[in-house]
């Protein structure tokens, strides 16, 4: 792949790079803590969980570890990626259904209705009306008290995003190898337009639990 080309997701090499040298990971650690906690303190009683833009499967793990009588459903466009998802959430058995679908299509895939649905670094390259779209679909698929987590990249004003992303390297390593963008990506959105469309969505409580220069935590509950 040559510089200035788009990596593709449905790329078995592309996909491989990315997750072989995912610095950032476990600085999300923290963050899906924080989500569990909240979904434990509310009481919930969580049956199933959705995890929208899956990848490997990071966050539905950890949910399925912390709730051990809850099912989950991957939902992923990378075909690459569910091999990996696959041998990543083998330890849940038959817990896990694999949906092959994109994130923004939520609305078809048809899924029963959830307790808790996620999604990390996901959902950011969408326009602003998609965005606001998948925010209903989650909002429709999430039973009564039900609980949505965006663990997504989120803009700032003025030079702000920048100024962060020149920083950033020194909280979470430097890949050894640059990696080529896997979209032309919209601009980041500022957080405060996150809550309006969530709260137009139709959530009851919006708020952001976790930021981390330009990575945010973004929670709401129906």
């Amino acid at each position: 792949m040559s510089a200035g080309q788009i990596g593709s997701w449905q790329s078995a090499e592309y996909v491989g790079r990315w997750a072989g040298e995912d610095v950032v990971a476990q600085l999300l650690e923290t963050p899906r803590r924080i989500s569990i906690s909240l979904v434990e303190d509310a009481g919930l009683d969580v049956r199933h969980v959705v995890d929208l833009g899956s990848g490997e499967g990071p966050y539905l793990a950890d949910l399925l570890r912390a709730f051990d009588g809850a099912r989950g459903t991957w939902l992923d466009s990378s075909e690459p990626m569910l091999e990996r998802a696959r041998e990543a959430l083998a330890e849940f058995g038959d817990r896990v259904t694999f949906v092959v679908a994109p994130a923004e299509q939520l609305g078809a895939a048809s899924l029963e209705p959830a307790d808790v649905v996620v999604s990390s670094r996901a959902l950011h390259h969408l326009t602003p009306d998609e965005l606001a779209r998948s925010y209903r679909d989650v909002r429709d698929l999430l039973t009564p008290g039900g609980w949505f987590f965006n663990l997504d990249h989120v803009g700032a004003a003025g030079d702000w995003e920048q100024r962060y992303r020149r920083i950033r390297d020194r909280f979470t390593g430097k890949r050894r190898q640059t990696l080529q963008p896997h979209r032309e990506d919209e601009p980041l959105h500022p957080v405060s337009e996150h809550l309006r469309w969530l709260e137009q969505a139709g959530f009851a409580a919006v708020d952001v639990p976790w930021r981390m220069l330009y990575t945010a935590l973004l929670a709401a509950r129906s």
